[in-house]
């Protein structure tokens, strides 16, 4: 092992060398240590010797060279000439006398294969450094790729924007003091400023291997690598490295784009990105900012990571009027920032005591996010119990107006700022599945969706679908779907028929059919959407299979997307343009679905698909949420705020109640509630009973009875109990209830579920 001693540089150093860079790259001299630029080339001179000559006269008679070399006189248009002090040495050299005569045949042939073989040679170096840098990106290995760029400069090695563009992203992430690996030196979105101690200043010295010096072109460096499986400590969070090794790849990472200025190499978004982050570790967020306005004055676009640095700068040094000067450069060129970016924002505005800036953030978290991360969730509970948002709000507002505001808006918020004063009281409950609060007994909205929107959004899925589909044969669809539509649901046949398994089941499919179908209001058969490669082979000719088919073709309910089509498409399209549910599993999040956008599509999501599961009995749907699953905004001025997680189940999802002390909202309880039919009403709130307290603690779960979708909520604890351990007298009443009336009005079976209710402790939600 060899050791490399690293001379730190100071700050004020590398702020200077840095700034300097970007305001007159080209001019620019500096004292730093440089990489020699001399250039070592060898010559190589081969001579051809020939081995037969024909030695023929035209008289015949052959002459024996004098000294014995073997070789017969020639015509006079040749001489010979030796070369060698020993006869075993001696090299015969024959020149053309006439050789002027005919220049280009022979050197045109000589010339064409040497520059042959030169590009043959180029390419396979250019070839060997970039395998060479995507070794050391994939391992995150900066000292290597450093190594790798010195010994292109010493063999004179030709480097592009590619070369540039990974040297450059693994210095930029040494002098974050953490490197994410990644294939191709591709940036990483991340608003995390280096914190020094987290890593050792123990240690001054880099301990690398010997052949990190010994090594002299580039191909005998990357052999090197490969055969030298090497280990790098990361986990979860990338590779940490040491304050030296920042320091280095700080100095190295702006003279590498020096010189990439200087050979005048085309630069792009993710090369200026990395010089940001690289002012990002220097602390200078001025510098990071003017990165992203050189982009936009070089007609290059920025991309919502090239502001992560800049604003990353501002919020850790809580200059709040910079960092939103950023947000608002980031809106004019059409990037919206996400919930990372808010969040970060968020933290810096409740630092500042700004509360303008957290109600302003708290709308834009509902716009894009709709649902927060716990590390968000903790900082609004952190905001709402401070002192600064107690004494903010509306004493008096107008009621008018602020309903006027909540319809325009289609409910949910108003927007009109802080209601109400006082400290705020913030709790984590549940919403029951219907739509109440379990906490203060509001009822959350069900936001609408504009119906011109949705005819957009469907026409937008439609064109994308026509440009990608071939042969016409989503046009086809259409037409088919005009004629043998409307639908009130559509099935992702593969998605169901797959389920938990590698081999298609059509008895699945045929099953959720048949379950989702006795669920509709008119019992009409569902659409499935399949690939024709389903519906054929020989699995499918299996008597049992075939007759499925048969049978929901000849209910003109199954369509067979031709080969080469993308079935998403398809029971997408359908489902967006008959407004329908759509059965699928399918989170829709790879890259076709993000065509679509992130505005209007997830809400769509929400209100339409159905997610299924199966149990020992059959199918179980987990139907749309009984509201709509964003921040909401009252018109007294509280708050509800979800909160992501991985359940599946909506009933499960933890939700921020936020509301004034003071409001008798807060004395409200809301363990027992009604079924309402003013689901989505703004000024609806469930009726509190005055037994059970609202903030008990018991866990809130569910159960679904598959025949007829009864929901039984335990009103102990505001628990939703299984048959097994409800009294059975309830549901000896709940079966003579529903079994006969189950198709019949409402109104005519409530006294009948109230007395259930009353004998079994319990409050029966149904849906039909």
């Amino acid at each position: 092992m060899a050791s490399i001693l690293f001379k730190p540089t100071t700050q004020f150093q590398l702020q200077l060398y840095s700034s300097t860079i970007l305001l007159n790259p080209f001019k620019f001299h500096t004292s730093l240590p440089r990489i020699s630029s001399s250039i070592h080339v060898t010559h190589v001179e081969t001579q051809t010797t020939e081995q037969e000559i024909s030695h023929t006269r035209r008289d015949g008679k052959t002459n024996s060279n004098k000294n014995g070399s073997g070789f017969s006189s020639f015509t006079p248009k040749y001489k010979k000439s030796y070369s060698g002090q020993e006869n075993g040495a001696k090299r015969v050299v024959l020149k053309d006398r006439n050789a002027k005569l005919k220049p280009k045949r022979r050197s045109s042939t000589t010339t064409t294969n040497n520059n042959k073989a030169a590009e043959s040679k180029k390419s396979k170096i250019d070839s060997t450094l970039r395998i060479g840098l995507d070794m050391c990106s994939k391992r995150g290995d900066v000292l290597s790729a450093i190594k790798l760029y010195d010994l292109a400069l010493l063999q004179g090695i030709v480097m592009g924007q590619y070369h540039y563009a990974v040297l450059l992203y693994l210095c930029a992430s040494a002098a974050t003091g953490l490197i994410h690996p990644a294939k191709s030196g591709s940036v990483n979105r991340t608003l995390n400023a280096p914190n020094e101690q987290e890593f050792s200043l123990n240690d001054k010295v880099i301990e690398h291997d010997s052949h990190l010096l010994s090594s002299s072109t580039v191909d005998e460096f990357v052999q090197f690598m490969k055969s030298s499986a090497k280990s790098v400590r990361q986990d979860d969070n990338g590779i940490k490295v040491s304050e030296d090794v920042r320091h280095y790849a700080l100095t190295r990472g702006f003279e590498i784009y020096e010189k990439m200025l200087s050979d005048e190499v085309q630069i792009n978004e993710a090369t200026l990105t990395s010089v940001a982050r690289m002012a990002m570790a220097l602390g200078n967020g001025d510098m990071a900012f003017d990165v992203v306005k050189k982009m936009k004055e070089d007609g290059i676009n920025p991309k919502l990571r090239s502001y992560a640095p800049a604003l990353s700068v501002f919020c850790n040094n809580g200059d709040v009027d910079k960092a939103f000067i950023v947000e608002q450069h980031m809106l004019e060129n059409g990037i919206y920032p996400e919930e990372l970016e808010l969040e970060a924002l968020l933290k810096v505005s409740i630092e500042a005591e700004r509360s303008e800036k957290v109600y302003y953030l708290l709308h834009k978290l509902r716009e894009g996010v709709r649902k927060v991360s716990p590390s968000t969730a903790d900082l609004i509970d952190k905001w709402f119990n401070s002192k600064v948002a107690s004494r903010v709000g509306k004493r008096k507002w107008d009621v008018r107006s602020i309903h006027k505001a909540i319809k325009n808006g289609g409910g949910g918020w108003h927007g009109q700022g802080w209601l109400g004063n006082g400290k705020w009281t913030v709790s984590r409950g549940i919403v029951g599945s219907d739509g109440c609060c379990k906490c203060c007994a509001e009822k959350l909205v069900t936001i609408d969706l504009d119906p011109e929107e949705t005819e957009k959004f469907a026409k937008s899925v439609a064109s994308i679908a026509a440009q990608r589909e071939r042969n016409s044969s989503f046009q086809k669809f259409q037409r088919w779907l005009d004629y043998y539509g409307p639908f009130e649901a559509v099935i992702d046949g593969a998605n169901v028929g797959l389920y938990s398994q590698r081999k298609f089941r059509p008895s699945k499919v045929n099953a959720v059919v048949n379950g989702i179908r006795q669920m509709l209001p008119s019992k009409k058969w569902p659409l499935i959407v399949l690939h024709n490669r389903r519906i054929t082979g020989d699995k499918m000719d299996e008597p049992f299979n075939r007759s499925l088919v048969e049978k929901w073709k000849n209910a003109d309910a199954i369509y067979a997307t031709p080969t080469g089509s993308n079935d998403d498409w398809y029971w997408l399209y359908a489902a967006i343009k008959f407004r329908c549910l759509l059965v699928t599993n399918d989170e829709m999040r790879d890259h076709l679905f993000q065509l679509l956008g992130n505005d209007f599509f997830p809400k769509w999501k929400e209100r339409h698909q159905v997610r299924f599961s199966f149990s020992e009995t059959g199918p179980v749907f987990h139907m749309p949420p009984p509201c709509s699953i964003v921040i909401q905004e009252s018109e007294e001025g509280n708050w509800h705020v979800p909160i992501a997680s991985e359940l599946e189940s909506e009933e499960e999802r933890t939700w921020l109640c936020i509301r004034r002390a003071n409001s008798p909202m807060a004395h409200q309880d809301s363990s027992r509630v009604n079924i309402s039919k003013n689901v989505g009403d703004p000024t609806h709130k469930c009726p509190p009973t005055s037994s059970d307290s609202p903030h008990n603690k018991g866990d809130a779960k569910s159960s679904t009875r598959r025949k007829n979708q009864v929901k039984v909520t335990g009103k102990t604890h505001g628990s939703h109990c299984r048959g097994k351990d409800a009294p059975e007298e309830m549901y000896r009443s709940l079966k003579n209830i529903l079994q006969p009336s189950i198709t019949s009005d409402h109104c005519s079976i409530l006294p009948e579920l109230k007395a259930a209710e009353e004998l079994g402790r319990c409050v029966v939600d149904f849906q039909i």
